[in-house]
């Protein structure tokens, strides 16, 4: 009886271990939403040669179908470089830095000392942007309003 009873509180012990040993796995969940996103936008070589270039709704002025852009930096930003932006139309893009919030949906660019929120849709391989050029100067220029970029 007494080999039964230190036989049965070894097996009790054994099955402590093991399951105390299992653990909960914890730990590592994987990328979150935010570094996925990001992870897409600083993809190498960025983003060229966008499918559709709008301005208030209609084709916008310019040739932008070489236009690039090309993120670089982690979730606590960075910076953006653009190539053949169409002349007359660098108060649309130039080179600047760049923020984005933690549901991966606005980006903020800061160019020229101006903060400008873009509302973004970014995948694997595609990104989506969409801002306001409110500038009043702009107006004459043509370049003011709502502006979209689609990459493919």
């Amino acid at each position: 009886m007494k080999q039964l009873s230190n036989l049965l509180a070894a097996l009790v012990f054994a099955s402590l271990v093991i399951f105390m040993s299992c653990g909960g796995g914890g730990g590592d969940d994987g990328p979150s939403d935010l570094e996925i996103a990001v992870d897409n936008l600083t993809i190498s070589g960025g983003f060229s040669n966008p499918t559709t270039v709008q301005t208030d709704g209609g084709t916008a002025d310019g040739d932008w179908s070489t236009f690039g852009i090309t993120f670089t930096g982690s979730v606590d930003g960075g910076s953006y470089t653009v190539s053949n932006v169409p002349a007359g139309f660098e108060d649309v893009w130039a080179n600047g830095t760049w923020t984005i919030n933690d549901a991966a949906t606005v980006i903020t660019r800061t160019q020229g000392g101006v903060d400008t929120d873009i509302v973004a849709s970014i995948g694997e391989g595609s990104l989506t942007l969409e801002f306001d050029v409110a500038d009043p100067t702009a107006r004459t220029s043509g370049i003011a309003g709502e502006w979209t970029f689609v990459f493919n």
